[in-house]
């Protein structure tokens, strides 16, 4: 037996390699990567701007230091400090740069370091100017931009030698040599690790989120699923009782001729398979056409229009749905082990509607109207529509009916009734 379900199945469990940090699937993947990304606009953003302010006094710096050669190294700096400003800022502001923002903000630094190398090589200024600015750079790199393992670890393999190189051009001894470039060495070790616990933290928190959101759908789905959506709007954002009442709606009740003898033959499976393969087919008409499926009574199928969501033609919906209902048992009726005939009922007026339960929730109608559709059906005849005398009265210039039948309705007393036969040019 296979019953269907329109609720997203669980998505199995993503797993995240140790040493790359990648996922297992290609699409959790590309989501983390353009999410991650994304985030890091705004970073990138306030790191250009924070840089901006700390050159200041490095750029004071500059004058005092440079003695001879303030041209050269102004110059030097003023390049590779306008070029970082306008690469990252300018890659903030394209609208496809997000893709592409961690690649362009570790080129940009990796420009800027290099102009601090060529600066220290071209004039008197300590040769520590480069080391410190580097590690600056990429501490601001990976604790503020928040840049992924991989792109640290390129931009540090990328800076970080040409000048442990630098030191050792300007050397002043070995002992202190051996110092700066062990140091320095140590700063990349140390940020590197940084970036890669920071992306494996990341990318746990963007699993559990994506997990929760994955739950929170399901819930919302098998909410929608037992109430109107709106009602489970309301419902998530008031949990308290929720009750409405319109002057004019439409219900039916649609009831399989003679399902409960047979019914009672067969085994329980083949009951429920059957039960879901024509409710299921009324479910797809009833949404199709926007009317509020209400519930399912053994087999009898209710459903209404004008409520919760308006329906100035609600009659005229309710009876196109009938139509339908008659149409779907023809075609599946094959499939059938009895011959499938159904008995429907309409009935237009008042309803009042809302949600009952504590533990479970059920939306359901009350009223005169929900009656008198009941035993419209339960008094009709197969494969007959018959409406109420208030349904009669919406649709009698639009649809052909049958001549009036008086009817004793049980609790109802004598009520006038008609079948449907089709469209007025019926």
């Amino acid at each position: 037996m296979t019953i269907r379900s329109d609720l997203p199945q669980p998505r199995p469990a993503v797993g995240m390699n140790r040493l790359t940090l990648q996922f297992s699937d290609p699409e959790v993947e590309t989501a983390f990567r353009d999410a991650d990304n994304r985030a890091a606009v705004g970073r990138a953003r306030f790191m250009a701007l924070l840089a901006l302010v700390l050159s200041i006094p490095f750029g004071w710096l500059d004058f005092v230091l440079s003695l001879d050669h303030i041209d050269v190294l102004l110059w030097l700096r003023l390049i590779g400090l306008m070029a970082l400003l306008t690469i990252v800022g300018a890659a903030t502001w394209w609208s496809s740069a997000h893709r592409y923002i961690q690649l362009i903000t570790c080129a940009a630094i990796g420009l800027y370091s290099w102009s601090t190398v060529g600066a220290v090589l071209l004039t008197p200024i300590p040769r520590t100017y480069t080391s410190v600015g580097t590690v600056l750079l990429m501490l601001g790199l990976v604790g503020v931009i928040r840049v992924r393992f991989r792109s640290a670890l390129l931009t540090a393999l990328v800076t970080f030698p040409i000048v442990a190189v630098t030191l050792l051009l300007k050397r002043d001894s070995w002992g202190v040599l051996a110092f700066e470039e062990l140091s320095l060495v140590t700063y990349g070790i140390l940020i590197v690790t940084v970036a890669f616990a920071l992306e494996r933290s990341k990318r746990t928190e963007f699993l559990a989120n994506r997990e929760l959101g994955a739950e929170r759908q399901r819930s919302d789905d098998l909410l929608h699923n037992i109430l109107p959506e709106s009602i489970a709007q309301r419902l998530r954002e008031n949990p308290t009782a929720i009750a409405e009442s319109v002057d004019n709606a439409t219900v039916v009740f649609a009831d399989i001729v003679g399902f409960t003898p047979f019914s009672s033959e067969l085994p329980p499976s083949e009951v429920v398979e059957l039960l879901d393969l024509l409710f299921g087919k009324f479910d797809d008409l009833c949404e199709d056409r926007g009317i509020e499926k209400v519930k399912t009574i053994g087999d009898a199928y209710m459903a209404v229009a004008g409520i919760p969501r308006p329906d100035p033609d609600h009659a005229a919906s309710i009876v196109e749905l009938a139509f339908d209902m008659q149409r779907a048992a023809t075609a599946i009726a094959p499939l059938w082990p009895t011959d499938l005939k159904l008995r429907i009922g309409i009935s237009s007026g008042p309803v009042v509607a809302g949600v009952i339960g504590r533990r479970r929730f059920a939306y359901d109608l009350w009223g005169d109207t929900v009656n008198t559709a009941s035993r419209m059906e339960s008094h009709g005849l197969p494969n007959r529509i018959q409406v109420s005398e208030s349904t009669y009265e919406l649709l009698k210039d639009r649809y052909a009916f049958s001549d009036p039948q008086a009817m004793d309705i049980k609790g109802k007393g004598a009520m006038t009734t008609y079948f449907v036969l089709g469209p007025e040019q019926y």
